[in-house]
Parts: structure tokens; sequence; C-alpha cells
């Protein structure tokens, strides 16, 4: 198995990031893959970092189009980012995105479907938890310090921090492979090497912004019965009641469980873009 910092090495070469300003906002984005067919936006879990997608990207563009972009740091809360994102896909002439959201950016694909009803092509969630009142109550409780944090997280040595927020990374590990344990560590390594403090305050600042949006209901999901895949992981950071919570906004959809934490997003890659794939060509 290649280390992540080898494949970033090889993926950055073969797909260079793009920039574009968009309201204010700038996008660092990659598109990829096929023209004139429907586009996967894939939306980044809690670093922010577009190159967690870079196995789906030769995965899955021979037969669709791909997007890659980070959340701009002008956008400071998540129904700006969902506003920014609509203008941006406006500007790349994305119409109907198929939003493959993982984690964090799994909720973020709900805002924005309660934002945007009709506009979507179809919802793929991974490993990520319901926006509905039930989850987001559980989820404050859990993060109840989370403005204290955020105030530490603009106020410390961020260097000194690094190391913690490895090993907090790395807790997420569950009954992987000694491969895949050495490659998530390399990853976490090589993220936080360049990682810079504001990137950190920034999506903080989201995540802990996800608590105060107003819940979805099953009624903002109704539009995409038959369009809606869920891959949850057996030992996943969202509960057994959360993802139960989940399945039921969601419409009759298609589900698929997986063996693996809440890391095996970019460690079982493979698993997840045969799911993906099958899925979209039905």
């Amino acid at each position: 198995m290649m280390l992540y910092s080898e494949k970033l090495k090889l993926f950055t070469a073969a797909h260079p990031c793009e920039n574009v300003t968009v309201g204010g906002a700038q996008y660092r984005y990659i598109r990829s893959g096929k023209e004139g067919a429907g586009t996967l936006v894939f939306l980044n879990g809690g670093m922010n970092t577009l190159e967690m997608w870079m196995d789906y990207v030769d995965g899955l563009s021979d037969d669709f189009g791909v997007l890659l972009f980070d959340y701009p740091q002008e956008l400071r809360t998540n129904q700006e980012l969902v506003a920014g994102m609509h203008a941006f896909f406006q500007t790349l002439g994305i119409q109907n995105p198929i939003f493959v959201g993982a984690s964090d950016g799994g909720m973020v694909a709900q805002i924005y479907v309660q934002k945007y009803p009709g506009e979507m092509g179809g919802l793929i969630l991974i490993s990520t938890g319901g926006m509905d009142a039930n989850t987001l109550k559980s989820l404050k409780k859990k993060y109840f310090f989370a403005p204290l944090m955020l105030w530490y997280m603009k106020h410390c040595n961020y260097e000194k921090l690094k190391p913690k927020l490895i090993k907090a990374g790395l807790s997420h590990i569950r009954n992987e492979s000694k491969e895949e344990i050495a490659y998530a560590q390399d990853m976490f390594e090589t993220i936080f090497k360049d990682y810079k403090q504001e990137k950190d305050v920034h999506i903080s600042g989201l995540l802990a912004d996800l608590m105060k949006q107003k819940p979805v209901t099953e009624a903002d999901f109704a539009a995409l019965e038959g369009k809606i895949l869920l891959i949850l992981p057996d030992q996943d950071f969202f509960s057994g009641k959360m993802q139960e919570d989940l399945i039921q906004l969601m419409h009759h959809p298609q589900i698929t469980y997986v063996s693996g934490g809440h890391l095996s997003t970019v460690l079982k890659t493979e698993d997840y873009i045969r799911v993906i794939r099958a899925f979209l060509n039905r």
C-alpha cells in the first residue's frame, strides 16, 4: 500500500489545482472527469482538505464529472458556505450536482438540500449524522465546550498543538490493518505539516456553527427518493442511534454498511468506490 504522501505527489502532478473568486470568496478546486456526464461534488470532512478524495477522482472520473474543492475561509457560517457553493457551481456551469459528503461534509450537503430544494441530482452520504433535531441535540451535549475550544484554537501555540491533533485523528482507528494505520499516520502528519492555524480556526468555526442550524426534516429529502445512498461504517464516530435517525430522514435510501471506523472513507477507498459506482450505474 502506497503511503498518503507518496500518492499525493503523483496526484498533485496529474491534477493541478485551479483558483477562482466568486462573490469575494476564493475557491481552490480540481475539476476532472467525463464532459457532459453528471457531476459528483465531493464535500470535505473536518480537515477541509480536498486531497482526502484523491483516490476517488481516478476511481470515478471515467464515467462522471468530478469536482473537489476546499471551503473558502471567507465564508464563516454554514449558511454563507452553502450560498457561496451555489454561486460557485453556477460559475462553473454545474447543474443538478450529486453530492458525495463525508462526516461534516454530509451535514453541509443536508443544509444545501434544505436551502435549495429541487436542485440536486442525488445524495451520497458517508460516515455522517443527520441534521435532524435529535442528532443536533446530542451533538450540542457532546460539544458543550466547543466555544471554549474555538477560543483556545485562536490563541494557542498552534505548532505545539499539532501532535495532539494528530493523536486525536488517529483515535478514530478501529479494526484497520497495519498498512492502513501506517497510511493514516502518514496522512495526518503530511496534512498537518503545512496546516495553518487560520484554516483550523475556520473549519472549527464551521463545525461549531452546525449546532446552530435549523434542523432538517423528512420533507426536505422527499424529492430525492430513490437517489440517496448511505454508506455507514459499523464502528463510526456517529452512534447507531444517530445512524438510525439519519435513515429515517432519507425516504427509503439505499444503505451499505461497511466494516471499520470513521477513517474508512480514506482507508478503504476501493470498497467505497465500488459501492458508489454500482449505485450511480443503477
